[in-house]
């Protein structure tokens, strides 16, 4: 499974989130998450739940924060 579903997890968001934003948004995402050249260290910190050290960089960090900003009331 990819890291992007927990790391959506992880951030308060839910997969149905992710569908309502956009489709296409949510597979490029997915397409970079699977393409991530350190798809382990993500992993590993999600594992962890983020207790030892800084969030990994991600390719989709911009993403999750687009998310976010859906997601808040006006």
């Amino acid at each position: 499974m990819l890291p992007l579903f927990r790391m959506l997890d992880f951030r308060g968001l839910s997969l149905a989130d992710a569908e309502a934003a956009g489709f296409h948004d949510l597979a490029a995402a997915a397409q970079r998450c699977q393409r991530c050249a350190d798809m382990s260290a993500c992993t590993r910190w999600l594992k962890w739940c983020g207790r030892y050290g800084l969030r990994p960089s991600c390719p989709n960090s911009g993403y999750f924060e687009r998310l976010k900003e859906g997601l808040r009331p006006d």
